[in-house]
Formats: structure tokens, C-alpha cells, sequence
């Protein structure tokens, strides 16, 4: 509880079906005598995966239950905190860990906390030393590697106004996915476009902070990978941002991959080089119900590379259904007039809108990678 008015915070995603289906599911909190207390959305923030639930104040607890005071001060690294969670319905759990500042390549803003967070534990609050807010539970990846959504996240939604029914929320969800898609291609675009050598190609690097790349090549000492000789670059956000059970959307990558043979004839590597091709798919998923059908259009362009090389290029969009103007978009383009060699450029942005992407295709395909 963060409010005594009966102001409670937790998750997105904790909460995110009776949004999706909110004729379907309904919210409940499950008092210490087990009794229930009925609870509605006030307001969200879906990128940074929060909520807030309003209760009738009367009907917690006597005497009034106290609400929780949000930290006023940065936490220290290395300081120790304390979460608060339900973890696998063994009750309610308090798990130590240390602070470590903010995941520092994150695409929303995240506290890494260094404690076993739960499937359970979702929405449940972590705490400084003196009993005050700093963060909500949000996810963990193992090994004591978890994370928070900031204090700071939580303070902005109490600050925002409140919706009054849970039907002008799919609204409010589609204004705050096209500002964080035009906040992340916007950094795209205006961040750092040079290129590196991949074998035969070039590559782009991490044009911004948020979007970390990885490389892998085939080892030509493993005899037993019969495969031909490939380098790779790939970059990708950290998380995708959860709408449903059935949709995730906000993620970005590219990948760039070079492949060559010797050993295979014309024939044989152009089979091997279209299973390639073929196998790109966006970083998200969804299904009917959430996403329209591919829209696409393919052609033969000429290459970034004064004109010298064709290539065939295939352009993708989905329409988001219960979110008016978003996208997701797949892009992919690919060599054709080399015998034995075959170089791939590919995108997806989930959650964008027509104009960014088409911002971030014209200048993705005039990259000096050819």
C-alpha cells in the first residue's frame, strides 16, 4: 500500500489480464484471514511494468493499515536491501540481497538487485535498511540475479493522473508505447551508424548503449560441423515489455551474417543460402487475436555500394489490433549475384509506428555494410 486512501502498487503483468478481458477476470486481494477484498485499476505504466489498485480503505483492516513511505534517497552500491514477496504460495517471504545501481544497458530503467527473487514475488516491494520503498519486484534472470523497477517509476505514476474505468486503459497503453517507441528509434537514429569489417561485409556496431551486440563465427578446427564457413553480428534490447500472456512487444535487433563454401556448388550453397534467408522471424511474439497478418513487400534494390550489387529486400508489417497506429515490423535483405558467397541484413522493430519505421528502414539500408 502506498497511499492510506487504499492506493496499492504492483506489476503490469500481474494484472494484465483483467485489462486484456476484463470481462473475464477480476482482481482480489487475499486478506491474512483469508477474505477477499475486491480492487480496480487506477492507472499503469506498461513499459516500466507497473500498476496501481484502488481498495476501499474501510474494508482492510482495524485499525487502518499504514501505507509503505517511498525512499527519498538513492540506495548505495553494495548497500544491503531487503524484497518482500509471496514466492510459489509458501507465504508471505523476506529475501536480503545488495543494491547494485542500475542495470546499465537496459531499455527501461532497471534496479540490479543481487537476491533470489520468485515466481510470486512480482509487484512485491524491496526495501533500504530503514523501511523505505526503493524499487518493485519485476523479474529475475537466476543465480541471485534479479531486478527492480525504481522507486523512482512508482513516484511518477502516483504523481499521473488517474483513469476512472478500466476501458480507457487500452487508450492510455497506446500513448505510452508509441512515446517509448519513439523515444528508442529516435536514440537509433541519432546514435553511432559506423560500421566494422564481417569477412566479405561490414556490420554495424552498438549504435546506442541500449543495444549490446555479440559475435560468433564457425570454428574451422571442428571437423564435425559440417556446415559452411559463417560470421555473425547480432545486437538486441535487454526485455521485451509484456502487454499479455499471449504478447510481447518493444523489442529491437538487427543481425548481419556472412556465409561462404568451397566445398558446395552453385546450387547446392543457393539451397543452403535460402534456408538462411527464410529463417528470419521477429524478436516477439503474438498471436491472432492481438496482431493482424504480415502485410509484406519484396523487390530486387541495388546495394548501398555505388550501385554494383543487387540485392532482395522483403519489408513486413503487422498491425497491433487493440492498439491503433502500432507495428511490428520485419526486415530483411539479402546478396544474390555471388556464386558461393551469401551476406544478410535484418531488423525487427516490435511496437513501432509507420513513420519511425519507415525513419529507421531508409537508414538502415543506406548503412555502409555492402
Amino acid at each position: 500500500m502506498v497511499a492510506a486512501e487504499g492506493l496499492l502498487a504492483t506489476n503490469y503483468h500481474v494484472i494484465a489480464s483483467a485489462i486484456d478481458a476484463p470481462d473475464k477476470y477480476r482482481i482480489e486481494l487475499v486478506l491474512p484471514n483469508r477474505s477477499f477484498l475486491a480492487a480496480k485499476i487506477v492507472n499503469v505504466d506498461i513499459v516500466n511494468d507497473l500498476a496501481l489498485l484502488q481498495v476501499d480503505p474501510a474494508l482492510l483492516a482495524e485499525p487502518p493499515v499504514a501505507p509503505l513511505l517511498l525512499a527519498q534517497r538513492e540506495s548505495v552500491k553494495g548497500e544491503t536491501v531487503y524484497s518482500i514477496g509471496f514466492p510459489f504460495d509458501l507465504g508471505i517471504t523476506v529475501i536480503d540481497g545488495t543494491y547494485n545501481g542500475f542495470a546499465p544497458y537496459s531499455v527501461s530503467q532497471r534496479v540490479h538487485f543481487s537476491g533470489s527473487l520468485n515466481p510470486g514475488m512480482s509487484g512485491g516491494p524491496a526495501f533500504n535498511g530503514e523501511g523505505e520503498v526503493i524499487g518493485v519486484n519485476v523479474s529475475t534472470a537466476g543465480n541471485q540475479m534479479s531486478f527492480l523497477v525504481p522507486v523512482e517509476s512508482l513516484a511518477r505514476l502516483l504523481a499521473a493522473p488517474k483513469v476512472d474505468s478500466v476501458t480507457e486503459i487500452p487508450a492510455l497503453l497506446t500513448k505510452q508505447l508509441t512515446l517509448n517507441t519513439e523515444r528508442l528509434v529516435g536514440e537509433m537514429l541519432a546514435g553511432d551508424w559506423t560500421t566494422e569489417p564481417l569477412a566479405g561485409a561490414r556490420a554495424l556496431g552498438e549504435i546506442t548503449p541500449f543495444l549490446r551486440c555479440w559475435g560468433n563465427s564457425k570454428d574451422t578446427r571442428d571437423k564435425s560441423d559440417r556446415r559452411p564457413f559463417y560470421v555473425t553480428r547480432a545486437c538486441q534490447t535487454d526485455h521485451n515489455i509484456y502487454v499479455n500472456r499471449n504478447l510481447m512487444t518493444g523489442s529491437m535487433e538487427q543481425q548481419f551474417y556472412w556465409v561462404e563454401s568451397d566445398d558446395l556448388n552453385t546450387i547446392q550453397f543457393y539451397e543452403y543460402y535460402q534456408r538462411i534467408f527464410a529463417a528470419y522471424r521477429p524478436g516477439n511474439f503474438g498471436t491472432a487475436k492481438d496482431l493482424g497478418n504480415w502485410d509484406c513487400e519484396e523487390n530486387f534494390v541495388q546495394a548501398n555500394n555505388l550501385g554494383m550489387e543487387r540485392t532482395k529486400a522483403i519489408f513486413c508489417l503487422r498491425a497491433y489490433k487493440k492498439f491503433p497506429g502500432l507495428f511490428d515490423v520485419l526486415f530483411v535483405q539479402g546478396s544474390i549475384d555471388r556464386a558461393q558467397q551469401g551476406f544478410v541484413t535484418h531488423f525487427t522493430l516490435a511496437g513501432t509506428t509507420r513513420e519511425m519505421a519507415m525513419a529507421f528502414t531508409t537508414r538502415f539500408m543506406e548503412a555502409d555494410v555492402w
